[in-house]
């Protein structure tokens, strides 16, 4: 592996209207990493519309290489930055998107997909309550990619945000309630998608008052990027992951 004097240099794909990842990112960062963003150019696209996510995913997926290019810091590897784009074509989807990334770039790619795959044989979760931004139509999708790989969504709570605006503007208040709400008996862990959402902290102070695994999207899928680029540090604050795994 290489590495600068800043360390491993983690190359971050998110949409232009997300204001939460780098955020998070930033808070949760450690010792040999480091981050650099780049934005991915989305189209105004009406959620409501029966086909309006379908478009937004196909979008973003198309945008991704050129994306990825205009890194010129010479990034050591990717980190994907939105979770609605690679879990739609579930598991197939994300190895295709991972495939044409390392072709165009070279460059190894961590998904939220992987990183709910790795904190699955993690945790030994088979049951889970899931909260969302998306709306209904991703429903049948989430429970679908979870499916896969043998866990069983019990609960399911979307916020049938409209675009992908509005999701940066729910408060940790309804995040809060939002876990409540899928907090069923039934439930291993919880976990929350939809990387605008401000989880990352409320999941981590949840995990207390829950008692059980509450995983926000962003502090697992950096989780896994820094363990894939051997960076073994432990951060207190953010989750059992990333202070115990």
């Amino acid at each position: 592996m290489t590495q600068s004097q800043w360390g491993r240099k983690i190359g971050v794909l998110t949409p232009a209207t997300n204001v939460t990842v780098e955020n998070e990112l930033w808070s949760m960062r450690v010792e040999p990493a480091t981050i650099a963003t780049a934005r991915i150019i989305i189209d105004a696209v009406d959620w409501t519309a029966p086909d309006g996510l379908q478009r937004f995913v196909e979008g973003v997926n198309a945008r991704l290489p050129e994306t990825a290019k205009r890194l010129q810091c010479k990034p050591d590897s990717l980190l994907l930055g939105i979770s609605s784009s690679n879990l739609w074509g579930g598991l197939e989807g994300n190895r295709q998107i991972k495939a044409s990334i390392k072709a165009d770039t070279g460059l190894d790619m961590t998904t939220p997909v992987d990183a709910m795959l790795a904190a699955q044989h993690t945790l030994k979760f088979t049951r889970i309550g899931v909260v969302t931004p998306y709306p209904a139509v991703a429903d049948e999708k989430i429970v679908a990619f979870f499916k896969e790989f043998g866990v069983e969504v019990v609960a399911q709570k979307s916020l049938h945000c409209t675009n992908p605006i509005e999701i940066g503007d729910v408060s940790e208040a309804v995040l809060r309630e939002c876990l409540r709400e899928v907090n069923v008996p039934e439930a291993q862990a919880l976990v929350q998608l939809g990387t605008d959402l401000r989880m990352a902290s409320v999941a981590a102070q949840a995990e207390g008052w829950l008692g059980k695994p509450t995983l926000s999207v962003n502090a697992t899928t950096w989780w896994h990027c820094l363990r894939s680029n051997d960076i073994r540090a432990r951060i207190s604050g953010w989750g059992q992951l990333l202070a115990e795994h």
